[in-house]
């Protein structure tokens, strides 16, 4: 056994004792490190927590002395996820620390309730990070992080307690729970911390850094999620055994909720044992927690996440090479299965969904043909009888059993949220039933389940209203299975990702992963016995997506190796198969002063981000990855000229005398770069500890408005004086918005925590409501020159139809319809872009080219 140092206990101390100028109220709780209590600040009239140490404290002057240094240095952190020390004292030879008071409960004692939900635990985790951040950059380790030191407050704020103060055994601690404490400095060959919480260093007496705690962290994570922790033995040095030799159970096994694959990625590589495989920062931790969490901005310019720099790029081959490859490849001779495929639509546009009908020779499609509107088609197997259902525009969703159509009303083409109605397959008035609804699906005995956003989170529901799944990113290919005992889906963990995990729920809500995480995964359906899940999936950005299938029990298989990855639709009764193939494209378009148009594709995803005020320069990124994970910024002049690349980086705005451009590297947000649009050298603007999402330029050009996190805070909006200054902030704590001028004055446009649409000054004025504004009015830009926002209120809508809000009378006016030239394949706009005049204006459109074919004969 290690051997275990027992402290004896301070004094016990009696109501209205005084320590200083602290009154002592009531005891809260006694351990090793001595007793707590609840005391009153005489000075400042304030209720504190005043720690009694042990006396052994007084004993050993240089223990007291690095006592009294450490605690300083972590009263100076200032931290609002590490407990705050007010003060240190002696009196009679009893010192004693005193904290501020909180109110709540240890992690401790909340996993008593057992394991904490991923979304709970993320945020939790979070918190912790950017404390742990705080103290690290400041050369404090903690050594001792363990959910009894973790504080959760009533406002559900995370707190970091004894930080770097040497902890010893309480009598009420488990055996794993036993304290291996040595004086504040240890040297080599000493134990520091306890036992199931050390990092593999830690057991072997090494010399500890901040990698130590975050393996500490991951330990706690994983006892949260699982409600067990990562390394229990029926001794203390089997535990330190297993600490140095084994690895946990796996998370997906080893918990009765639903983990995301990314959190159960992030959990492992905490808990790696050699630190150079762990995270090297807490603040890198802490940005890999909040890119789950947080999913995707709905900016055109925010940072994209890092790992994936072709995320939403589809096939990179034309249709008529695709089909020329495809043609080749079903005719070579030593293929495995010999399969039947055929071609069955010719139209130039986008499809959204196909799905067998209950006989299985009709099928039903959703595509956009010629034109931007969303329509229901029906057909034969045989290519024949393809007619228009006499329905308004929507998106097919599923059919069932008896040829009743689901359907989504008002979601435009690329799958957004939409009304939920059902509708014969013959045609008549939709029965409307339910908004904000991304999939659904029925069961046999013709009831629906749906997959909706509530509160900015996706749930699966069954029956509607009863959550069986919940996650903050995005749920899709939501399918019951013929038995309708459990439905399958993919669990997307970032909104706008195609990185998912199929997965299995039953009806009493129980979780199933059947996969690990694909780069990529699109497309999802039942086997006609329901004894396998088929998907189409990539496990990298440059490979094609294959066929695939799984059991129940997580069993897989390859079923076939297409060529141009395409994505599964449905499987009929015979196996026969719908697969579309898709080649998707970003475009840039402006159209200038003269009425005349221009477009720019020479890459496969090019994103418009500014446009100078005078309409001859445009700013536009490449995100397909040619230019590397941190992608391109481009100069592009109006007059045709070709573009000039001006640096890496996610593209931002260009300053008001045409100058400089700001990008922000996805892979180093702690800083944004002043690209020059002529001669002259790239500059930074960085400020200590924080992290840019966005960049723009004020309109005097001596300043930057930026989205970020200074790592004490959710995200913002600060504007940052140059060069380089600290950023200060605009919008309240978790607020987010965008920058315009408006009537010659700089705001940030944002929702305050009511709903109410607001005008955050850059100078500390307090925000003004915008009068007349609606819950459905989504901003896109404003009038330099009059007190007009430019609002819309569907970004999906094709055309975009734009109106102009006065933000002093709340009047409105109809501005402008946004219509492609050449309707074929358009999905959906990103919001445009307008000179001051209102003359010239610049936008990106997706475009999106479908071919749906049927496969027989495919096992």
């Amino acid at each position: 056994m290690v051997p275990v140092a027992i402290m004896p206990p301070a004094m016990a101390l009696s109501k209205g004792t005084k320590l200083g100028p602290y009154e002592i109220s009531a005891p809260l709780g006694a351990g090793g490190m001595g007793e707590v209590y609840r005391a009153r600040d005489t000075r400042l009239g304030r209720d504190v927590a005043l720690k009694v140490l042990p006396s052994s404290f007084s004993t050993d002057a240089d223990r007291l002395r690095r006592f009294e240094q450490e605690a300083r240095s972590i009263a100076a952190l200032n931290h609002p996820n590490i407990l705050s020390v007010h003060d240190i004292g002696t009196q009679d030879g009893t010192h004693y620390i005193v904290t501020e008071l909180l109110q709540g409960a240890s992690l401790r004692e909340k996993l008593i309730d057992g394991p904490v939900p991923a979304r709970r635990t993320i945020e939790f985790a979070i918190q912790v990070a950017q404390g742990l951040a705080a103290a690290h950059e400041k050369g404090i380790v903690h050594r001792d992080l363990k959910p009894d030191n973790l504080f959760l407050t009533k406002e559900s704020r995370a707190k970091i307690l004894d930080f770097g103060l040497a902890k010893q055994t309480d009598s009420a601690l488990q055996p794993n729970d036993a304290t291996l404490a040595s004086s504040t400095h240890t040297s080599a060959g000493m134990l520091v911390g306890t036992v199931g919480y050390m990092s593999p260093e830690q057991v072997r007496g090494e010399s500890v850094d901040p990698r130590s705690d975050i393996f500490a962290l991951g330990a706690v994570l994983y006892e949260m999620l699982t409600g067990q922790r990562a390394f229990r033995r029926s001794s203390s040095v089997e535990t330190m055994t297993a600490i140095l030799k084994e690895e946990p159970v796996d998370l997906s096994s080893g918990s009765q909720l639903p983990i995301p694959p990314g959190l159960q990625r992030i959990v492992h590589r905490c808990l790696e044992k050699d630190p150079n495989q762990r995270f090297q920062s807490a603040k890198d931790l802490g940005f890999a927690l909040e890119s789950i969490a947080a999913g995707s901005s709905t900016q055109a310019n925010a940072v994209p996440p890092v790992r994936r720099p072709y995320r939403m790029l589809a096939i990179a081959v034309s249709a008529l090479a695709f089909a020329l490859i495809f043609l080749s490849w079903l005719a070579w001779p030593s293929r495995p299965h010999q399969s039947e495929w055929r071609q069955l639509t010719f139209g130039i546009g986008y499809l959204s969904t196909a799905r067998f009908g209950p006989d299985g020779k009709t099928i039903v499609y959703s595509a956009a043909w010629d034109a931007p509107e969303t329509k229901i088609y029906t057909a034969r197997t045989d290519g024949t009888e393809v007619r228009p259902l006499d329905l308004p525009p929507a998106r097919l969703l599923a059919i069932s059993r008896s040829g009743e159509l689901a359907i989504a009303l008002h979601s435009g083409m690329w799958g957004n949220p939409g009304r939920l109605a059902r509708v014969p397959v013959g045609g008549g008035s939709p029965r409307e039933l339910l908004d904000d609804v991304l999939e659904a699906d029925w069961f046999p005995d013709g009831t629906l389940a749906v997959a909706r956003v509530v509160n900015a989170r996706c749930r699966l529901e069954y029956p509607i209203g009863k959550t069986l799944f919940e996650t903050i990113g995005n749920i899709s290919h939501m399918r019951v299975s013929p038995q309708g005992d459990a439905i399958a889906f993919v669990n997307h963990p970032l909104l706008g990702d195609d990185r998912g995990t199929v997965m299995m729920a039953d009806l009493n809500g129980r979780i199933q992963p059947l996969t690990q995480e694909w780069e990529g995964e699109q497309g999802l359906a039942w086997s006609p016995d329901g004894r396998e899940v088929l998907f189409t999936a990539t496990a990298g950005v440059d490979t094609d997506r294959n066929l695939y299938a799984v059991t129940r029990t997580g069993k897989q298989r390859l079923i076939l190796r297409p060529p141009g990855g395409l994505y599964l639709e449905d499987v009929g009764p015979e196996q026969n198969m719908l697969l579309t193939h898709n080649e998707r494209r970003y475009e840039v378009v402006i159209r200038q002063s003269d009425g005349s148009t221009r477009r720019w594709s020479w890459a496969q995803i090019l994103m418009a981000a500014s446009i100078s005020d005078d309409g001859k320069l445009a700013v536009i990124g490449d995100w397909d990855g040619s230019a590397g994970i941190d992608y391109g910024v481009y100069l592009q002049r109006t007059d045709g000229s070709p573009a000039t690349l001006l640096g890496s980086g996610v593209a931002g705005s260009i300053s008001p005398d045409n100058k400089w451009v700001t990008s922000i590297l996805p892979s180093d947000t702690s800083k944004v770069q002043l690209l020059p649009t002529g001669v002259g050298e790239m500059k930074m603007v960085t400020a200590p500890h924080f992290h840019y999402r966005s960049a723009n330029w004020a309109s005097d050009g001596k300043r930057l408005v930026v989205r970020g996190s200074d790592g004490e805070h959710p995200l913002r909006v600060w504007v940052q004086d140059l060069p380089g200054r600290a950023p200060r902030p605009i919008t309240p704590e978790g607020i987010d918005g965008r920058f315009v001028t408006l009537a010659g004055a700089d705001y940030v446009v944002a929702r305050d925590a009511s709903g109410a649409l607001q005008l955050y000054g850059l100078n500390g004025e307090a925000p003004r409501q915008v009068l007349g504004a609606t819950g459905a009015d989504q901003v896109i830009g404003a009038s330099p020159t009059k007190d007009l926002l430019y609002v819309t209120a569907d970004l999906y809508a094709v055309p975009l139809n734009l109106e102009k809000l006065n933000v002093r009378t709340g009047t409105r006016e109809k501005f402008v319809a946004i219509s492609p030239v050449d309707p074929s394949g358009i999905v959906l706009f990103f919001p445009p872009i307008f000179t001051p005049d209102e003359k010239n204006y610049l936008y990106t459109q997706m475009r999106d080219f479908s071919t749906l074919y049927l496969g027989n004969g495919i096992r």
